[in-house]
C-alpha cells in the first residue's frame, strides 16, 4: 500500500512538472473582451512605472494577435520581481498584469500578484520594438 501512494506522488510529481514545461497561450487573468487598455512601459516594479506607448485600438487587436503567438511557460521557485521593459494590460475593473519575458504579475487594489509565467526574451522583445517602430 505504502509503495502504491509513493507512486502514485511520484507520478503527480512528474505530471506537474511536465505540463509546466508545455508552451501556452499566455493565460490572462480576466477575459480578454475586458481589456480596456495595452501600455508598453519600464518598470521599476509593478507599482513604479513609466508609460513609452499607449497602443491604439487597432494596434491593440494585432499587439493582442501577436502577443497570443508567443509561447509562455509556467515557473516554480521564488517569485522574482518584475523589471524593465513590461506590458501593462488594464482591465475595466482598473486591475492589470504586468508581463515582462520573465514573470508575470497581477495587481488589484495595489496588491501584487505573482503569476509564475514566462516567455523567450528575442520573441517578446521584437513583438514590442514592433509596436515602437
Amino acid at each position: 500500500m505504502r509503495g502504491k501512494r509513493l507512486l502514485i506522488i511520484l507520478f503527480s510529481l512528474v505530471l506537474v512538472c511536465l505540463t509546466g514545461c508545455v508552451g501556452r497561450e499566455y493565460p490572462f487573468k480576466e477575459p480578454i473582451d475586458e481589456i480596456e487598455s495595452i501600455e508598453i512601459v519600464w518598470a521599476e516594479n509593478s507599482l513604479e512605472f513609466t508609460v513609452i506607448k499607449t497602443l491604439s485600438e487597432e494596434e491593440k487587436k494585432d499587439f493582442l494577435e501577436q502577443f497570443q503567438a508567443i509561447e509562455f511557460y509556467g515557473s516554480f521557485g521564488d517569485p522574482i520581481n518584475l523589471y524593465g521593459d513590461s506590458i501593462k494590460i488594464t482591465y475595466k475593473n482598473g486591475t492589470y498584469e504586468m508581463v515582462c519575458f520573465y514573470t508575470a504579475e497581477y495587481v488589484e487594489d495595489g496588491e501584487i500578484h505573482f503569476l509564475w509565467e514566462s516567455c523567450d526574451e528575442e520573441e517578446f522583445n521584437a513583438l514590442l520594438n514592433s509596436f515602437l517602430e
